[in-house]
């Protein structure tokens, strides 16, 4: 897929929700709006379809936290992790979706937010036809900087990206709460130097690159405020959702594999396509053993037909031997080979025998022992018959029989023989 649905939900639920529709291979916008509430995700329906849908959910929503992997518990984390945060939040944890978003180095990347939000949210967008295949917090779709901070102004809060998985959302209100230390502890590895004439280390400023106007008041606040390349909003956080490997998508809201959702659909069409199958091969199978007892049946006869031309004979080795035995036999009695073949005799007749229009054959009779042909014909008159008499005895001895006339026509017969 090359075109990506995105919608942003709001921390606030009277602030309206954003989407945008990227090209991928294009870099470029298709469509954007806002939706004032819920029950307008119909709008997207449209744009949903053949798009998979991005949802970003508001980073004040989620905890995000890296915490420390006991040692030899890393098979067991995901049945651990209720235990090692329920300090840092103020529910049930038995309400919660966990996610680990990342593990290395004895350490792991987890996210964790309320599974009936997460759940409620889904089921209305599935009801409008949107299939959410990635689900993440917006302030992990922020542009990655190296040793830096990026941040946009969102309505009345900031979101924040400090590392590949951590970030968290502030209302720019308190933005002048976070010093020096808080912003250079967000990193992964904090910009600290050593003054010469002190043993503790001097915590360096920290540059915080916004994308959005910087805040009024950034001269007073603690960090070093820069402004990055301004850019569209929903376009920036769809393409850092598309670079993140972030998705809130497991366990059970692990949605089912595309396979199984194309099989779902065509499954009553693979059936009576495996249906069809198996009566096509028993339909073949039923007239391939027709075809098999049809061929024996012509083999018998064939046989029976061979011992009855040939008495002595009694064994038939194979099929090809019997076919060349009756194609012998056939060649000898047609006289294949031989000057007085009919076919020969046949062969030479028309030439002569269309010389005279008026004439027409009745019948021919071959008689092989006295190796003749007779020939009995019809004509308008007598002289028809001697111009074919003429003819024919250029090639032939011919020998006229009694000419007879009945009404306007005149009968008569030829015994032919080869010349000597």
């Amino acid at each position: 897929m090359s075109e990506f649905l995105t919608v942003r939900l709001s921390s606030q639920a009277n602030e309206p929700i954003q989407w945008l529709v990227w090209s991928a291979s294009q870099q470029e916008v298709i469509a954007s709006g806002e939706l004032q509430d819920a029950e307008q995700l119909s709008q997207l329906s449209d744009y949903a379809k053949q798009r998979p849908t991005i949802l970003l959910l508001p980073s004040s929503h989620v905890l995000l936290k890296q915490i420390e992997v006991p040692a030899g518990a890393s098979r067991q984390l995901g049945a651990m992790l209720p235990f090692l945060v329920e300090d840092d939040v103020a529910q049930d944890v038995d309400e919660l979706h966990f996610s680990v978003l990342d593990k290395s180095a004895g350490q792991a990347s987890i996210v964790a937010l309320n599974k009936a939000y997460l759940s409620d949210w889904l089921a209305k967008f599935k009801l409008h036809g949107l299939m959410v295949k990635q689900v993440l917090p917006d302030c992990l779709a922020l542009p990655l900087l190296d040793n830096q901070i990026s941040a946009l102004q969102l309505g009345e809060q900031w979101l924040f990206r400090t590392q590949a998985y951590q970030g968290f959302s502030l209302e720019a209100d308190w933005l002048a709460v976070l010093d020096d230390h808080s912003w250079a502890s967000a990193l992964p590895q904090p910009v600290a130097s050593h003054d010469s004439d002190e043993d503790e280390p001097v915590t360096s400023q920290v540059t915080i690159t916004a994308f959005t106007p910087l805040p009024a008041e950034h001269e007073q606040l603690s960090g070093n405020w820069q402004l990055g390349e301004p850019e569209l909003v929903m376009a920036m956080l769809t393409k850092g959702a598309l670079d993140s490997k972030a998705n809130l998508l497991t366990g059970e809201f692990k949605p089912t594999s595309s396979w199984l959702k194309h099989w779902k659909v065509w499954q009553k069409a693979a059936v009576a396509a495996v249906f069809l199958l198996v009566v096509m091969v028993a339909q073949n199978w039923l007239q391939v053993q027709s075809y098999e007892a049809q061929a024996a049946q012509y083999r018998a006869e064939s046989e029976r037909i061979f011992k009855q031309i040939f008495p002595n004979k009694r064994k038939i080795p194979t099929i090809s031997y019997l076919k060349r035995q009756m194609n012998d036999e056939a060649s000898r009695l047609s006289g294949q080979g031989s000057h007085d073949s009919l076919l020969v005799w046949l062969a030479q007749l028309p030439q002569s025998l269309a010389k005279v229009k008026s004439m027409d054959v009745v019948s021919v009779k071959y008689d092989g022992a006295r190796g003749e042909i007779r020939i009995q014909a019809k004509a308008d008159d007598f002289q028809s018959f001697e111009a074919v008499r003429s003819e024919l005895s250029e090639q032939f001895e011919v020998e006229q029989g009694q000419l007879n006339r009945n009404g306007k026509e005149v009968f008569g017969s030829y015994v032919i023989r080869r010349k000597p």
